[in-house]
């Protein structure tokens, strides 16, 4: 039980943060009788803790001095918002002697359960001459020890305007008062993220400094694995939080924000929104927000751009003056005319040819790999001796930028910068106008066959729409793409063999090398993964491992070798054939 005696000497009122101490005579001025059941005897209390601001009671406990004690709800109900009452009562009379009652309850804030405790108790002397009542905030249970926090560092805090006392025969006098337990919030910041018409918000957070931060009625998560719910807004959709500044909790400002990536019409844009609400109470409220349309993600260092065409609109409502505002942030896309092919050419050179005015821009809608067929890679090596022969190549790679937009060529530079530009901030893709990198390749080849080579290069074709600006108009041109050299690997290089074939009248020759079918990815050879001056793979025929040489000199000292030696094999052969011959 309480010490009543400390708080008996506590006296006159006195309300702060937290906790509510009342001392006070019969004498008090009579007032009307609350509603109550019957309680025989000389004096009688009924409690009434109140509950507000989303706030839950949970764990309650009750303890009486004497018998016949009532509550409701009683200790295996959980009053709060979320349940059918927002208040619990409990009743206590007697006829001879004083009386002490006492609620003990554990805090549920917005759904989470926290470490904190309410405890709160009304007595009576026997005359009925003294009343006092207290309510406090523990971090922990009373139960166990801990101690009532104090003003400063609580941040929920529980008042009383005052008690009743009422005088009539059963009973003689009636002593009630209504206890308030609410969020302790110096300050508070609200937004509200509404993405409008055919854009969606995705690929996004919220966060906040404070303790306290709410994100669509529930207190937000802080493992990122939880928070996925909250990474996507539908069109037409709002995401409402709301951060507060509270006693004993994070000394910084009240304050909101978010980052998310816009998509319009399902298909992500390479622009972000960005932005905040905050608040804090000072010598004054200090109301502060913004909001901005960056070009790529704001946190990996993407700027806000000077002209887009996505906006983001606030307005602010007071929700309870200055201490509680609310930003509403409106995401929408600018009216936008999709231009046909015939007039596409004309505006897209006028609103793309200064790559540096800002209001330019490709936007992505697709990125796949495109791997072109295979071509055999100068003339295949015919082994016509009876041992294993090296075969060296040595090649060149160029790949280039082209594009499907019908466009002037005055404006075909400017547009071709924007586009690579574009796609830097989209998927972080780097690369030049013509990408040349020189190869060896090298192979065995066995005796009587022949050898050959083929590449096949590596692009990536890459669609979208080109976005601009022209007179205060902004206008869409679709269905254009580029073809860029990957950024992953130069291509596929495969090596073949098959056995060499007698040529009619005498000696040795081989068939032509087939037309190349598509190479598949996952065809054996080499996959991208070459370095200069060498490379891996496996020959597609035999499965014999390709042998790749070193440095560019070596290569085509190899190259000379084998061509020497392919013709001394082939005059001896003419020999063989016709000994009467000495040239062939």
């Amino acid at each position: 039980m309480t010490d009543i005696s400390s708080a008996v000497r506590r006296g006159t009122n006195r309300v702060v943060a937290g906790m509510i101490g009342i001392g006070i005579l019969a004498a008090s001025v009579l007032v009307a009788s609350p509603a109550l059941a019957a309680v025989d005897g000389d004096i009688a209390t009924t409690t009434t803790m109140r509950i507000a601001g989303n706030l839950e009671l949970h764990s309650i406990r009750y303890d009486f001095s004497r018998d016949g004690g009532s509550a409701t709800p009683g200790p295996d109900v959980e009053p709060g918002p979320a349940s059918t009452t927002s208040s619990a009562t409990w009743s206590l009379g007697t006829i001879h002697g004083s009386l002490i009652s006492e609620m003990n309850a554990r805090i549920v804030d917005f759904g989470r359960t926290t470490d904190y405790w309410i405890k709160a108790f009304v007595y009576v002397e026997e005359s009925g001459s003294t009343y006092a009542s207290d309510c406090q905030i523990y971090l922990g249970d009373p139960a166990a020890g801990s101690q009532p926090l104090g003003e400063d560092a609580s941040p929920y805090q529980c008042w009383s305007p005052g008690y009743e006392q009422t005088t009539g025969e059963h009973p003689r006098q009636l002593f009630s008062e209504t206890f308030t337990i609410t969020s302790l919030n110096w300050a508070a910041a609200r937004g509200a993220i509404m993405p409008q018409g055919t854009v969606m918000l995705g690929d996004g957070h919220v966060e906040s400094p404070s303790t306290r931060f709410v994100v669509d009625g529930r207190w937000y998560p802080s493992d990122p694995s939880e928070q996925k719910p909250y990474a996507t807004i539908e069109p037409g959709a709002t995401l409402n939080f709301a951060a507060f500044r509270r006693n004993g909790e994070s000394t910084a400002n009240a304050e909101g924000l978010f980052s998310y990536r816009i998509y319009d019409g399902g298909v992500p844009t390479r622009f972000w929104v960005s932005g905040y609400a905050s608040n804090w109470r000072g010598v004054e409220f200090n109301w502060d927000y913004d909001c901005a349309i960056y070009d790529g993600d704001p946190l990996t260092g993407a700027l806000v751009v000077s002209a887009s065409p996505y906006s983001c609109d606030m307005a602010t409502t007071k929700v309870d003056g200055n201490a509680d505002y609310r930003v509403d942030f409106r995401v929408q896309a600018a009216s936008i005319q999709t231009l046909g092919p015939l007039r596409a050419r004309d505006y897209i050179a006028a609103g793309c040819s200064d790559p540096g005015a800002g209001s330019c821009y490709f936007v992505p809608t697709s990125d796949e790999t495109l791997i072109e067929h295979g071509k055999v890679l100068g003339a295949p090596y015919a082994n016509n001796g009876s041992e294993e022969a090296d075969y060296s190549f040595y090649y060149a790679t160029a790949r280039s930028i082209t594009h499907t937009f019908d466009i002037t060529a005055s404006a075909e530079v400017n547009v071709l910068e924007i586009f690579k530009a574009s796609i830097k901030v989209a998927y972080g893709y780097e690369h030049t106008d013509e990408t040349t990198e020189k190869w060896v390749a090298a192979m065995k080849i066995p005796a009587h066959q022949e050898g050959w080579f083929e590449y096949a290069p590596a692009y990536r074709k890459i669609a979208g729409d080109f976005l601009f600006e022209v007179d205060g108009t902004w206008y869409r041109v679709t269905g254009g793409s580029f073809t860029v050299p990957d950024d992953k690997g130069i291509g596929h290089l495969s090596s073949f063999t098959r056995d060499v074939v007698a040529v009619p009248g005498g000696g040795v020759g081989s068939e032509p090398p087939p037309t190349p079918a598509p190479i598949d990815p996952t065809h054996s050879g080499v996959d991208g993964a070459m370095g200069q001056g060498k490379a891996s793979g496996a020959l597609a025929a035999t499965g014999t491992d390709v042998d790749w040489t070193g440095p560019t000199w070596i290569a085509i000292a190899a190259v000379l070798m084998g061509a020497v030696l392919f013709l001394k094999r082939f005059l001896a052969a003419r020999r063989a054939v016709n000994p009467g011959s000495r040239r062939g």
